[in-house]
């Protein structure tokens, strides 16, 4: 993995500060600040533990009620959090939000934002030897993600949604709604080194809001209701080749309640590469699954398609028999006709899939292009390709090594299997190097996520695709104990 240069000097400090940080980048109970300040321990050593029911029933990072900071698992702003000190045996007086309550109940505290000025102040009281220990209750954790906004001009309505995280594994992962002035929404926090990706709003049939991301600590995509409480994890089942593959949290599509489609990691032994006949050798495939209330009613696995091994642009040293990762899948869409829209990086292609046979029906790019795209049109590990508004299949094309990166929209004649119009957006001159993702809005304005790169500069950026004026600009920033921050997919949903 690169280190961006933006971020060299902070994983250097990062590198000497660990061994002064409490559990800096441990497991999921760990305090990760520097010097946490402990609470009174005349009134500690009262207490078993303290908890809380948050935002979608998620409660507090630590059970321990020694230290003084108090860090939710996920808050939102205006959102309600029920918050108790348990003893046995002990009377103890809890006050916070203008409220008290005794041992082993549950007080209520408001947070109108996310932002520091919420932090709630809590003081436990013993009844006996009027010793205190004060408490804050915070809006958000400390080691959260932080960012800055840049522009911000009149954007299109909607919030953005992020999965900040830090691809050296420091820093915790998280789940962002930040609005349109910049406030943070919501957040879902996971420990370090479990990433959180992909995070979404669906509006199911009836008009029903859920919400879902890729949950690397449960191994699955964690569907949520409209209040963010989790519905189901979704992970998949097995194939009709006997195997049950992990899920590939790149992307994931929910129909209806109890109707998903997933991606997973289909690394399995083959022995059908046409370059390499007779041979046994393990692979990294794709495979996608359409599962309708815990049944796999279709799959689709690469490895069935011998003729997409000779596609593959990177990742497919198969001969060295460690795992080729010939395809690297990263997102999904089902179109209109009903038939599949999937993305291949290491393809540099885009393929349509038929969802009742699995041919494929055609292939956008790369050395298996069967559009004819010029060299002007021809892009490089795309990413995120999806339907834009008018109809046009947009992607994010990452580009080659020094290129810059854009925002690619096709006009398709599926039939013809020719190119009707094509056009290039980009901004701020980035040259990424993984991940990014591309939305066109009903505006005419284009949302990019910039994905990974080197250098200082922004992570999402929208601007007018005709004049390339910046309407809004967001950029994550280092933190003590990360070597900097980035976002998989930015996304806009009203």
């Amino acid at each position: 993995m690169l280190i961006p240069s933006r971020w060299l000097f902070t994983a250097l400090l990062c590198g000497l500060t660990l061994a002064g940080l409490t559990a800096c980048g441990g497991n999921d109970d760990d305090v990760v600040y520097r010097s946490p300040p402990k609470a009174n321990p005349a009134v500690t050593r009262l207490l078993t533990s303290v908890d809380a029911i948050g935002v979608g029933n998620a409660g507090l990072l630590s059970s321990n009620p020694e230290y003084s900071d108090l860090q939710l698992r996920a808050n939102r702003a205006g959102g309600l959090v029920q918050l108790r000190f348990s003893c046995a045996g002990c009377s103890i007086t809890v006050a916070a939000a203008g409220a008290t309550v005794g041992a082993n109940q549950y007080i209520s505290v408001p947070f109108a934002s996310l932002e520091p000025a919420s932090n709630a102040p809590v003081t436990v009281t013993d009844n006996v030897s009027g010793s205190v220990a004060t408490y804050t209750l915070r809006a958000r954790p400390l080691d959260h993600a932080p960012y800055v906004i840049g522009t911000n001009a009149s954007p299109d309505a909607g919030d953005l949604y992020l999965t900040p995280f830090d691809p050296e594994g420091y820093g915790a992962s998280f789940a962002y709604m930040v609005g349109n002035d910049g406030a943070l929404k919501y957040y879902y926090r996971n420990p370090p080194g479990r990433e959180i990706l992909d995070f979404k709003k669906t509006l199911i049939p009836g008009g029903v809001t859920r919400y879902s991301f890729y949950d690397e600590a449960a191994a699955g995509i964690r569907v949520m209701d409209a209040n963010f409480v989790t519905l189901t994890v979704v992970q998949a089942l097995p194939f009709p080749d006997g195997n049950t593959y992990a899920v590939d949290g790149h992307d994931h599509v929910i129909v209806d309640d109890g109707h998903y489609i997933v991606g997973v990691y289909a690394a399995k032994t083959v022995n059908n590469i046409p370059a390499l006949p007779g041979q046994s050798l393990n692979v990294r495939g794709t495979g996608l699954q359409e599962i309708v209330n815990g049944v796999a009613t279709f799959n689709w696995l690469s490895t069935d398609l011998p003729a997409l091994y000779a596609c593959s642009a990177r990742g497919n040293g198969y001969a060295a028999n460690n795992g080729a990762n010939y395809m690297h899948w990263n997102a999904l869409v089902v179109d209109a006709d009903g038939d599949w829209i999937a993305t291949f990086r290491h393809l540099d292609s885009v393929l349509k899939i038929n969802r009742s046979t699995g041919a494929l029906r055609w292939i956008l790019g790369g050395s298996c292009d069967e559009f004819g795209l010029s060299a002007a049109q021809r892009f490089s590990s795309p990413h995120d390709a999806r339907r834009s508004p008018d109809g046009r299949l947009t992607l994010f094309d990452v580009g080659a090594a020094g290129v810059l990166s854009r925002v690619g929209a096709f006009g398709l004649d599926e039939t013809g299997k020719t190119i009707t119009g094509f056009t290039a957006y980009t901004s701020d001159a980035h040259s990424s190097y993984n991940l990014g993702s591309a939305q066109l809005l009903p505006s005419g304005r284009a949302l990019v996520g910039w994905g990974e790169f080197n250098g200082y500069d922004t992570d999402v950026s929208e601007y007018d695709i005709t004049t390339g004026a910046l309407s809004f600009e967001l950029t994550l920033l280092p933190s003590y104990c990360t070597n900097g921050y980035f976002s998989y997919r930015a996304r806009k949903y009203l």
